[in-house]
This record gives structure tokens, C-alpha cells and sequence, in this order.
């Protein structure tokens, strides 16, 4: 970047001094073209280099931004995983898809074209600066009055292109939310005739989001059209100076022309680092929140590591183990830590054991796949899952509706309860945690549920159950107390 922009500064000083000798030898020195026909070839190779330049720059910063998008995104990806399904649950998975997609992908125009923009107006300014202030002493001066007022509108005007920008992506992010769960809904949405409804408010999401977007575009044309302006009039201050001094004969056209030429050249940089800066913003703003998760991954893995006593529980095999304890005593987090529930989704442990959370999570479909997944089924397995969840009021093929809108809570639970049995019954999975298995049945199915748990670990399987439900402490065979964590 640095060789890139020597040689561009090189190649714009050589093209200002050959037109400006060129143009000088012409009309003071009555030259011939024949005679000053070499400095033609100079602007001519001057100008071609530049242009070879500028695509070499424009090409490895595109790279470049490429690189560092792939490793943004996977670096999030990992972040979300360390962070985990306990939080995620608690974030929306729209505004999460934005973030990771159109959100890194804003920021192309940040790591394309801003960045390298930056790197190279604060490099190569000051050389204009000091060319300029070398060749005409009071034009220097003009330039270092006027150059630095474009940073402070560019700063004033930031101010309020990220208010703007964060915003828009607030209203992205509301419009992406609410056609995840308009999707998610549609099936219940339909059942009750409200679908049509939707249409209304989807279009009322869209024109807000449109909203913003043109004032986000309104703000960005006016501060480009502020940085021009500026620019413009500061270079005019200088050329006005030239010409009355050129008519005063202070100035020979040689340097007049050549300050001429440069002046530009020494406000192009900055002028494109602010409309650059404008381009970005969208992706900045996403790049705020991302960088914010990564931080709250790394923090999370930060403790856990200086705390590695949070996971080290000794869970006997061949024993239920009941947890007890008052409400929000900390027994399911301390549960769901052991597991990494809450810390990765996969570290290792996932093929160990089977979960059943203490809210039902149930899939439209049968309550055989509801217990069994797409794999393959073993029906003896099966059977005897749902023989020792108590399952004797559903048929196999019954559907339980929409996040199990067409079964009782009891039902659901034993469904669930299903799951992890016949998953312990067809795998390698030698453990079973369960949160409140029986808080929603009634006693003889409670009953059952709390023998099929003790032939589990008669079995050799490690079970643990969180209950204050007396009937499954009573039949426990070690027993956790937990009064505060």
C-alpha cells in the first residue's frame, strides 16, 4: 500500500510538472510542438501509470475486504455457537441473519474503499501539501487554512449519517423479524383467517424501511455535495490568488500551473475518504453489533475458563439423582452449564447424553417423528418409548400441531419425555437429564414416568432430574440440595 501510493503521488507529480512545462514552453517560450513533444510522452506514461495504479489498488483492496468478510463472518458463527442455544433463545434469529448477511456484506464498501482510502490521503496529503507550499508559498497557506475545514464537516456530518444509518438498520432488522414470524405463523394465520391482515402491515414495515432509506440517501447527498462545495470553493480561492498574480506578473505560468494542477489532487483524498465514509456506514453500524456478540463470546469464554469449578459435578452412573431446591435457586442454569447448553452447541458432549427442557419444543408434524426425527425408525424402540412416557391417550400418527398447539401441556411433556427415551434406547447416549418431568401429569402417569427413570439407571444409565415434585424426590437414590447459586 505504501510502494502504491509513492508511485501514484510520483506519477500525479510528474504528469502536473510535464503538462504544466508543455503548456509553458508553448505559449511564453513560443516553442515548437515538435521540441516539447517529450513531455507530451511523460503526461502520456504519467497518466497510464496512474491508471494501472489505481486498478492494482482498487483490486488488492477488494481482496483484501474479501479476506476479512470470510473471517468477520466466521468469527461470528463461532461466537453464536460459544454463546449458545440459551442465548440465542433470547435474541431474534432475524435480526441475527441480517447481521450475518447483508450486514457483512455492507461492509465492503468499509474495508474496499474507506480504509484503504484513509491509509492513503494520510499519506499522501502531506506530500501534496508540502510540493504545493514548496513551489508558491501563499498557496500553501491557502491550503492549510481551508484543508482541514473538510475533516470538521466530515465529522458534523458523520455525526448524523450514524444516527441515520442506525436507525435504517433498526427498521431492517423490524421488517426481517416480522416476515420470519409472519412465515412461522402463516399455517395458524391461515387456520383463523387472518393471513389477508398481514398484507396490510407487511406494507406499513416496507414503507417505513423505504422511509429510511431515503433519508439515509438524502443525508449522504447532501454531504457529498457538502465536501464538494467546500473543495471547490477552496481550490477557486487558490486559483483566483494564481490568476491576479499571474496578471501582476508575481507568478510565472510554469508554477501557476503547476500549483493549479496539484491543488485538486491535494483535496481529492480526503473528499473521497468522506463520501466514502457515507457508502460505509450501513455496514459500520452492523459491524458495531457483531463486533459486540464477538466480544460477549470471548468474555463468556473468559470466565468459564478462570472458573472451570462451574462444571465439574459428579454425577454417580446406575442412580437418579434428583436436583431440588426452591424456585430460582439456579438449579436448571446449573444444569444446563454442565451440559454447555449455554455455552456451545456442540463441545463434545452431544452425543452423550438426552435433554428434556423444561418447556416442551414440539415440531408440526406426527408424534412419531415428534419422538423419532427423519432417521430411519426403530420400532421396537419406539414402542417401548412410548410405553415408559406414558403415552396411552395419542395415536402414533396423531399431529400435534403447530409448536404442539393440538395437545395438552401433559401430552407434550411425555412426548418430549419420548424423545429422550428413545433416543437413550437407539444410541450410544449413556446419560438422561430431565427438567420437570412430571409437574404437568397426573399421578398415575407420573408414577409411571418415575419407574421408567429408576430402570434407566437400574440399567447402568446416568440419570439426573430437577424436581419439587415430592414423588420423584421420594424415589430418588442420591439426592441435591441446592439453596442458592
Amino acid at each position: 500500500m505504501v510502494a502504491l501510493a509513492i508511485l501514484s503521488s510520483s506519477s500525479t507529480v510528474v504528469f502536473a510538472w510535464q503538462l504544466s512545462c508543455f503548456i509553458s514552453s508553448i505559449f511564453i517560450e513560443q516553442a515548437t510542438i515538435e521540441s516539447s513533444i517529450g513531455a507530451l510522452w511523460w503526461v502520456l506514461g504519467s497518466a497510464l501509470i496512474r491508471a494501472g495504479i489505481i486498478w492494482l489498488q482498487e483490486f488488492m483492496a477488494q481482496r483484501a475486504a474479501n479476506n476479512v468478510k470470510l473471517e468477520l463472518r466466521s468469527k461470528f458463527y463461532d461466537a453464536v455457537s460459544k454463546l449458545g442455544p440459551g442465548w440465542l433463545a433470547n435474541r431474534k434469529i432475524a435480526e441475527l441473519n441480517s447481521l450475518a448477511t447483508t450486514g457483512i456484506d455492507a461492509l465492503n464498501a468499509y474495508f474496499s474503499k474507506y480504509l484503504p482510502q484513509l491509509i492513503y490521503t494520510a499519506l499522501i496529503t502531506p506530500v501534496f501539501i508540502v510540493l504545493i507550499w514548496s513551489a508558491d508559498f501563499i498557496s500553501g497557506i491557502t491550503l492549510l487554512i481551508t484543508l482541514p475545514l473538510i475533516p470538521v464537516f466530515m465529522v458534523l456530518i458523520g455525526w448524523a449519517t450514524k444516527a441515520a444509518q442506525l436507525k435504517q438498520l433498526e427498521a431492517l432488522n423490524r421488517l426481517s423479524g416480522h416476515f420470519l414470524e409472519v412465515m412461522r405463523g402463516l399455517s395458524t394465520l391461515r387456520i383463523f383467517g387472518r393471513a389477508n391482515a398481514q398484507i396490510e402491515t407487511m406494507s406499513s414495515v416496507s414503507d417505513n424501511y423505504r422511509i429510511r432509506t431515503m433519508k439515509v440517501l438524502r443525508v449522504s447527498f447532501l454531504s457529498g455535495f457538502a465536501l464538494e462545495l467546500l473543495s471547490s470553493l477552496s481550490v477557486a480561492m487558490i486559483a483566483v490568488a494564481i490568476g491576479l498574480r499571474l496578471v501582476n506578473g508575481e507568478l510565472s505560468l510554469l508554477i501557476g500551473l503547476y500549483v493549479l494542477i496539484l491543488a485538486p489532487e491535494a483535496f481529492l483524498p480526503i473528499r473521497q475518504v468522506g463520501a466514502n465514509f457515507h457508502a460505509s456506514a450501513e455496514g459500520v453500524a452492523a459491524a458495531d453489533s457483531i463486533l459486540n456478540i464477538i466480544d460477549e463470546a470471548n468474555l463468556l469464554t473468559s470466565q468459564s475458563q478462570n472458573n472451570p469449578g462451574l462444571t465439574q459435578f459428579d454425577f454417580a452412573p446406575a442412580r437418579l439423582t434428583v436436583i431440588t431446591g426452591p424456585s430460582g435457586a439456579g438449579k436448571t442454569s446449573m444444569i444446563r452449564d454442565f451440559l454447555g447448553l449455554d455455552t456451545a452447541f456442540f463441545d463434545g458432549k452431544a452425543d452423550d447424553f438426552a435433554w428434556v427442557a423444561q418447556q416442551p419444543v414440539l415440531f408440526d408434524t406426527t408424534v412419531t417423528l415428534n419422538i423419532t426425527g427423519p432417521a430411519p425408525i426403530d420400532r421396537t424402540a419406539l414402542s417401548k418409548a412410548i410405553e415408559m412416557a406414558a403415552i396411552d391417550d395419542l395415536e402414533a400418527e396423531d399431529q400435534v400441531g403447530v409448536a404442539g398447539s393440538q395437545v395438552s401441556g401433559g401430552q407434550a411433556q411425555r412426548i418430549c419425555l419420548a424423545r429422550a427415551f428413545y433416543r437413550i434406547l437407539t444410541t450410544s447416549a449413556h446419560q438422561l437429564f430431565v427438567d420437570e418431568p412430571i409437574s404437568a401429569l397426573d399421578e398415575t402417569r407420573a408414577k409411571i414416568v418415575v419407574q421408567s427413570l429408576k430402570k434407566f439407571a437400574k440399567n447402568g444409565c446416568t440419570v439426573v432430574a430437577i424436581s419439587h415434585q415430592q414423588l420423584l424426590i421420594d424415589a430418588a437414590d442420591q439426592k441435591i440440595e441446592v439453596a442458592n447459586v
